[in-house]
């Protein structure tokens, strides 16, 4: 995986948590992900790339962090399901987000993004290109930790 393509996304999402909520988040050291273990994100914000690289980029956390960052938003919610739904929604825009920055600061590269998807539930799984290893980049906020995961070729 070129790290060309892989430091954009990691550098939009820095960049979009500082300027938006106010926290800087601190990256750890990547590791290579077991697709089939069991994982600790309630939700994922899933981007498909195609182009010169295709594969899948993720942006994980948890439901705890979701709803820190709508606090931080000011985003009034007045049930427990409309605070699921409205965290599932900031996820998706805030993906969308870093998507939009990573791209457009990839100038030498063909890269389309697909628009996010949300996937939520305690260990949900997604459908990872099998052919590809995935590499999960874990981050720490003083509101919670969160992971960007990649995957393309």
């Amino acid at each position: 995986m070129d790290v060309k393509i892989i430091n954009p996304f990691l550098t939009s999402c820095e960049n979009a948590f500082e300027s938006m909520f106010n926290l800087k988040p601190a990256h750890n050291d990547p590791y290579l992900l077991d697709v089939l273990a069991s994982h600790q994100w309630e939700i994922s914000g899933l981007l498909g790339l195609t182009g010169d690289y295709s594969g899948v980029v993720a942006f994980r956390l948890h439901k705890i962090l979701a709803g820190k960052m709508l606090e931080i938003s000011g985003i009034k919610i007045t049930s427990p399901e409309e605070k699921e739904e409205m965290a599932k929604g900031l996820v998706s825009e805030f993906t969308n987000i870093i998507a939009g920055n990573a791209t457009s600061s990839i100038k030498d590269k063909n890269i389309s993004v697909s628009p996010p998807v949300v996937v939520a539930g305690k260990d949900h799984t997604i459908s990872w290109p099998r052919s590809y290893p995935v590499v999960a980049i874990p981050f720490t906020t003083q509101l919670g930790p969160f992971e960007v995961d990649v995957c393309f070729k």
